[in-house]
């Protein structure tokens, strides 16, 4: 970064926020506009859960950890893309496969290396001059079930040397690359396509090449947490794999148009059901490549035992390892315990549910921290057992727990069915008849949002979804537990713009890149979270009360 811009750098949106700024070119559908620097957001205190206007002050602190969601690292390359079912914008009946391409997607990598970069400085001093201890990733860190893009998430987190985000052969073989020469994407170089005719978006000579170029990583300087989303384990984060679909994905075709029939008008076959079906439209040759072959369940997680990270397996277990499973618990952050939900849906579809036999481990789990809890009558039992406040993670909150498919898992044998699939209303009544559990941290809606889960029996827990890096705001958040000199247990979440400038040009290298991508994923006309993904002030910084639900001397 230049030095002019040295001491105005983004980072704690306490500080100083990235809001869109002046419109400097104009569509026919739409208005481009720079980013710019604005004011910084204090902490709005948000007392929903206790009914008092407590003075917070903190008497004691807890935990602090970073989130981070929605990666979403993708090989732009892969024949195993749709990118060519965004020109039908619009149509209803392929609503659910969309968006499928995005102008800022090549530069993911870029963006996350910043991020990573950020962290790594705010963490010398903290939130409230604390040092996270660890970061919680929830899901969908890769978009298409692809070993490769699995590798270069790795490469960025633990930092792996020289690092190109790119598959098949030495030239870029995407919609992005200038001899690709169909207007319905965003083509960097000079000339008109539908992305500057209809939104104004910018030239950039020679960014395909300079998004080619290797960079050095550096590593995320925390130990971290891993969780298992939907793009992490499904087709395009919507279909169980076919052995077609396999094959299709690591060879030398990739599709360049839609098929005639769906073009023509035709109801679009079952994705779900037949990913493959999709892509017998026109397609161009490219480099095969068998890195971009497709994981199980159980590859992804034992990935996470070979990559050479902290902690050895990034909370899975060996447990997962035997069983073929991806949710787990851990304490070793006390007096916290740490439950990691696996809230893929393995008969597809993008949102999420519960498998029956991980909602009996979850009442188990969190009967292990309880010294007393609700039984399903509201009767208070007695355990025994110690207690310790619980934090849920999954992909998938509770407003996309609504996924029913009870089609068979393929990742299981059928003697360890984990049907029918549970639901947000039954999880949301079985956490609150565990008082211990204060907060519920997701991703998934590419949106920030807090929200209050009020307990009929008093007080409740609070559900926290922060937006993803892929898409607009393009932030972090941090989160920090801690008791209140009134006894209320405090949640403070402050959410953390990457460090590259808001304009581009100010800045240089991988962080050029970075803010390119912010930029154009805040002009992007049909982002995941919409155009609002920041959400309100009330859901950006935050500090949340809870009622303690036992003694925290």
């Amino acid at each position: 970064m230049r030095g002019d811009h040295e001491q105005e750098r983004p980072g704690w949106t306490v500080e100083r926020t990235v809001r869109r700024g002046p419109v400097v070119r104009r569509g026919t559908e739409g208005a481009y506009r720079r980013l710019e620097l604005g004011p910084g957001e204090p902490h709005v205190v948000r007392t929903d859960l206790v009914g008092s206007r407590a003075r917070v002050v903190t008497a004691r602190h807890l935990l602090t950890f970073v989130h981070l969601t929605d990666l979403q690292l993708v090989d732009v390359s892969s024949p195993g893309r749709l990118e060519f079912l965004q020109r039908l914008v619009g149509r209803a009946d392929l609503a659910p496969m969309l968006p499928s391409y995005r102008a800022h997607e090549l530069l993911a990598a870029h963006a996350f290396e910043t991020m990573l970069s950020t962290i790594n400085r705010l963490t010398q001093r903290g939130v409230g001059g604390r040092r996270p201890q660890f970061a919680l990733t929830t899901g969908d860190n890769i978009d298409n079930q692809q070993w490769n893009e699995l590798q270069w998430f790795f490469a960025l987190m633990n930092g792996a040397g020289k690092l190109v985000a790119c598959s098949g052969g030495d030239a870029h073989e995407s919609v992005h690359a200038p001899d690709w020469g169909d207007p319905a994407y965003w083509r960097p170089e000079p000339g008109m396509d539908e992305f500057k005719r209809r939104w104004g978006f910018p030239d950039r000579p020679g960014l395909v090449a300079a998004a080619l170029a290797p960079f050095d990583t550096t590593g995320l300087r925390l130990p971290w947490l891993a969780c298992f989303g939907n793009h992490d384990g499904l087709v395009q984060g919507r279909a169980p794999a076919s052995p077609e679909y396999a094959e299709l994905v690591v060879g030398a075709l990739k599709a360049a148009g839609v098929p005639q029939d769906i073009l023509a008008g035709a109801t679009p076959p079952d994705f779900v059901t037949d990913p493959c079906a999709y892509f017998t439209g026109p397609r161009r040759r490219v480099v095969a490549d068998p890195g971009r072959r497709l994981l199980t369940r159980a590859e992804f997680v034992a990935a996470h035992f070979a990559d050479g990270g902290e902690p050895c397996g990034h909370g899975f277990t060996e447990e997962n390892l035997a069983q073929g499973t991806a949710y787990y618990v851990t304490d070793a952050y006390p007096p916290v315990r740490i439950i990691v939900l696996d809230t893929t849906n393995p008969g597809g579809f993008p949102d999420g549910s519960v498998g029956l036999r991980q909602f009996r481990w979850l009442e188990e789990r969190l009967r292990e921290v309880h010294s007393r809890y609700r039984d399903e009558d509201g009767r208070w039992v007695e355990t025994g057992n110690p207690d310790r406040l619980v934090v849920l993670a999954s992909h998938h909150g509770l407003s996309t727990l609504t996924n029913p498919v009870s089609g068979p898992d393929p990742y299981q044998p059928e003697s360890a069915s984990d049907l029918p699939r549970v639901l947000a209303p039954d999880l949301r009544r079985l956490v609150h008849r565990f008082p211990n559990v204060v907060l519920w941290v997701s991703g998934h809606t590419h949106r920030n949002s807090v929200r209050p889960c009020r307990s009929p029996f008093g007080g409740g827990f609070w559900e926290v979804s922060t937006s993803a890096l892929m898409d607009w705001p393009c932030q972090a958040r941090f989160v920090e537990l801690g008791v209140i000199e009134s006894g209320e247990v405090s949640i403070t979440a402050t959410m953390v713009d990457h460090q590259a400038p808001p304009l581009p040009d100010d800045a240089e290298g991988v962080e050029f890149l970075a803010a390119l991508h912010r930029e154009l994923a805040a002009n992007e006309p049909h982002g995941v979270g919409g155009p609002d993904a920041h959400g309100e002030r009330y859901d950006r910084n935050v500090v949340m009360l809870v009622p303690a639900p036992f003694s925290l001397e």
